[in-house]
């Protein structure tokens, strides 16, 4: 029986969210979105939540309502999916790379500020892998150089505590909902939450074609897109967020007991998660020693029927409309790029398939 990378869970009440949209005739622009937007803004804490139809556009809205454009540096992470500096790049705005702390894979706070010039314009954080960045040393930089911030939390959905502290720093944050994500809106999805109104007005007009939010519908305001999301979308997602906690207690669970069978085998580093910051588990991984051993892992387990992933992440700066921009080395992106293998974590996963997969990890590594 194969044991895929992820699944999500599609119960009664996604099916019957579903059905009821369809029996309504409405499929866009409709309540179903108003509701979804409402309960996510309350479940982060937030004053204003405007759903799109992606995290990466999301992301995208944010640099143009911030006026990011050419000429400014953005800096950035380059180990993270490619959304996250496309969006500066599609903007005219030069991402500027900083390498990762080794342990974290985040951001490294303590090489930020050598990157700061007189044309940095903002900082777009991304919380790699669900884990958070290190909210009082990028704080303190941020305050120091007023530096505009928008964090990425496509991979960090979970509500925020003083112990998981996302969507603290920035002027706005965006949540991805992509099917293999934490909760999912069938399939696709995004939201950006902000407590800034002005913002959040820019934001929906912008995702509706740059359209007036008055009654006139076809009064187009400013330039915009169509990164709207549907009715089907915001009711499956609201469905899943009524269930966020026990969806993201079972994903803990799964990867505590991971942690539990791998730890101390001899080639493995674990992710890490300290007692002041904890993870919301996009997926679970493990670094092996070289490139070499990653692969081995991975093959074993490809025997076996289990799906794993050695693509998170591929540098960003090695795509080719990157090249141009990379000044210099990054010793711990390019590590982690090469030793990094994602394994199965999905709500349901069971401990004959947890076991399964660590059994197949370490007679990999015992030869």
């Amino acid at each position: 029986m194969a044991v895929p990378l992820y699944k999500p869970r599609i119960g009664y009440g996604e099916k019957s969210a579903i059905s009821r949209v369809l029996s309504s005739g409405k499929l866009s622009r409709g309540k179903e979105v108003e509701a979804f937007e409402k309960h996510f803004a309350k479940f982060v804490g937030k004053k204003y939540a405007i759903a799109v139809n992606s995290g990466t556009s999301g992301l995208h809205l944010l640099v143009r309502c911030l006026g990011w454009k050419k000429g400014d540096e953005i800096i950035t992470t380059p180990f993270s999916y490619i959304a996250s500096s496309n969006v500066i790049l599609l903007e005219g705005a030069t991402p500027i790379f900083v390498d990762i702390d080794p342990k974290t894979l985040n951001i490294d706070p303590e090489k930020i500020e050598g990157e700061i010039t007189n044309k940095t314009k903002g900082m777009l954080l991304v919380h790699a892998l669900g884990l958070p960045v290190d909210y009082e040393k990028i704080k303190r930089i941020k305050e120091k150089y007023h530096i505009q911030v928008i964090e990425d939390a496509c991979e960090a959905v979970g509500k925020p505590s003083d112990k998981f502290i996302v969507s603290k720093l920035g002027v706005a944050t965006v949540y991805g909902f992509h099917e293999n994500k934490q909760i999912t809106s069938a399939g696709e999805g995004g939201m950006i939450v902000t407590d800034d109104f002005a913002l959040a007005q820019k934001c929906r007009s912008m995702r509706d074609q740059g359209r007036s939010l008055e009654r006139d519908w076809m009064k187009m305001v400013i330039l915009g897109f169509n990164f709207r999301m549907t009715e089907i979308q915001a009711a499956f997602g609201d469905v899943q967020l009524r269930d966020a906690e026990t969806l993201l207690r079972e994903r803990d669970s799964v990867a505590r007991k991971y942690s539990s069978l791998l730890r101390g085998i001899d080639g493995l580093i674990l992710p890490t998660e300290t007692v002041n910051c904890h993870r919301s588990w996009f997926v679970y991984f493990v670094m092996a020693r070289n490139r070499i051993v990653r692969d081995r892992i991975q093959k074993a387990l490809q025997k076996s029927g289990i799906a794993s992933s050695s693509n998170y992440f591929p540098p960003i700066y090695r795509f080719p409309a990157y090249k141009r921009f990379r000044r210099e080395k990054f010793p711990n992106t390019e590590r982690a790029s090469k030793t990094l293998l994602a394994l199965p974590i999905f709500y349901g996963m069971t401990d004959k398939e947890i076991h399964r997969v660590v059994s197949v990890i370490k007679h990999a590594l015992s030869r």
